[in-house]
């Protein structure tokens, strides 16, 4: 059935015009002031309302199994139904191989995995813990069937990349136009403030800052930058959580070096007091929540062009299985975001002038979508692009809290949280698969994205 999405404002990052948007076969075939709709076709009025691309959900970890053999509580369908439920149609999850698995074998499987149940478009990155010679080939491999970027980890004994492999890596992703994307914490800094703790007997969960130090972050940004400059290659750096950080990306990209970065709303809004509530493990991922002058940091970084991207780094577990260790170093990291990117975006950066509206659409939508090889499929409303839009509601008032969500977490970080703005309808290519409150997408619903290179931002 065709679709009419009439009488909203559109949202790209150039700009707004008072639009209606005609839909045909899951794309957008035009904006126009006034388009007449024909019998059979279906009818949205969004007038009052800002209909923005489809959100882009680059940084998702469903269904994933820890080291520790736990299983996230949200898998496929159930975050991605979640994620639509705040505007989120595409998403970006991990393929991470098994020992002795191929990293095309690993892919493979987690998109079939994935296929039979995400409600949701969505792409993958290719988890790599070590790259051998001859690798490269598979690297292509990947390439080809539309996978188009890889995630290499700095610390986490099951992870870390050695420095031979990750010169190798950066070679290579340099030579075939794969990005390479980097959970960067300097495992030597952490490994040591962790005795440090052993050793005073500091283990509670209000020491989790302490054990993953600001100094981690830096550090191996800063080592990593050096080292792709040296291979020229591209990098993107994950989850952000400092303004040294973040000032240490900005200052590499003014020297012409080509590295981007993301940071998350937990970084951008909530501060590492959280670890003296009760209720401290629920706050617990990696890296740790910082300083008020880090948040201050992180917008400013948003606005200067340091950071491309908000993601959410989306990894829920219950409340039961945060709590079923005692310590700030045994406690399972992560925390749900996927539904409550997009209202928190839009209430504290738009809504507090933060950031602009356009800016807001670029890092929710087009610079994820341009970094990651989707665009402009994806991340623009635009003739020819998927009729992926979420229309909100720029007056709505809503209290946050896990009641209403959807994660199978079953509680929300930002509990109680006012936001003025929420999305009321999430489009995917085309087809309402949320509106007024109610999931209403299938179970499988979602389809795989090739990839192609992305561009640098």
């Amino acid at each position: 059935m065709d679709l009419l999405v009439r009488g909203g404002t559109i949202v790209n990052e150039t700009g707004q015009q008072k639009a209606d948007v005609l839909v045909q076969n899951g794309k957008i075939i035009r904006l126009s002031d006034c388009i007449l709709p024909v019998p059979g076709m279906r009818v949205i009025d969004a007038h009052g309302m800002l209909v923005l691309p489809g959100v882009i959900d680059v940084h998702t970890h469903y269904g994933m199994v820890s080291a520790g053999g736990n299983r996230t509580a949200d898998d496929f369908f159930q975050g991605s139904a979640s994620a639509a439920c705040g505007g989120v149609t595409t998403i970006i999850d991990y393929a991470e191989p098994l020992p002795g698995e191929s990293l095309l074998e690993a892919a493979n499987k987690r998109r079939q995995e994935a296929e039979g149940s995400i409600a949701i478009d969505f792409s993958l990155h290719m988890v790599i813990p070590r790259f051998r010679e001859g690798q490269a080939a598979e690297l292509k491999a990947l390439l080809d069937q539309g996978i188009s970027s890889c995630k290499v980890f700095t610390t986490y004994k099951s992870l870390k990349i050695d420095v031979p492999d990750l010169l190798r890596l950066l070679k290579s992703a340099r030579d075939l136009g794969v990005l390479v994307t980097v959970h960067a914490e300097d495992d030597d800094v952490i490994q040591r403030a962790q005795r440090r703790l052993h050793e005073g007997g500091m283990l509670a969960p209000r020491y989790h800052p302490a054990s993953r130090p600001v100094e981690a972050e830096v550090q191996a940004i800063k080592w990593l930058v050096s080292a792709a400059a040296a291979q020229r290659c591209p990098l993107y750096f994950v989850h952000v959580s400092s303004g040294e950080g973040c000032r240490a990306i900005g200052q590499a990209r003014q020297e012409g070096m080509r590295v981007m970065g993301e940071t998350c709303p937990h970084y951008l809004l909530l501060t590492q007091e959280k670890y003296q509530s009760p209720e401290a493990q629920q706050y617990i991922m990696s890296p740790p929540l910082r300083r008020q002058e880090d948040i201050d940091a992180l917008w400013a970084g948003l606005s200067s062009g340091a950071l491309q991207v908000v993601a959410t780094d989306h990894c829920s577990y219950t409340r039961e299985q945060k709590q079923a260790a005692a310590t700030c170093l045994d406690t399972l990291p992560g925390i749900p975001g996927s539904e409550t990117l997009l209202p928190l975006m839009y209430s504290e950066g738009v809504g507090k002038g933060r950031i602009t509206l356009g800016e807001l659409v670029g890092l929710l939508a087009g610079n994820p979508a341009r970094i990651f090889g989707l665009y402009p499929q994806k991340g623009v409303l635009a003739p020819g692009s998927d009729a992926d839009m979420v229309i909100l509601d720029p007056y709505q008032e809503v209290t946050i809290s896990a009641q209403h969500l959807h994660s199978a977490a079953g509680y929300t970080p930002f509990e109680g949280w006012q936001v003025k703005g929420y999305p009321v309808t999430t489009i995917l290519r085309g087809r309402v698969i949320y509106s007024d409150g109610r999931f209403s997408g299938a179970q499988g619903g979602g389809a795989f994205i090739p990839a192609g290179p992305g561009t640098f931002q």
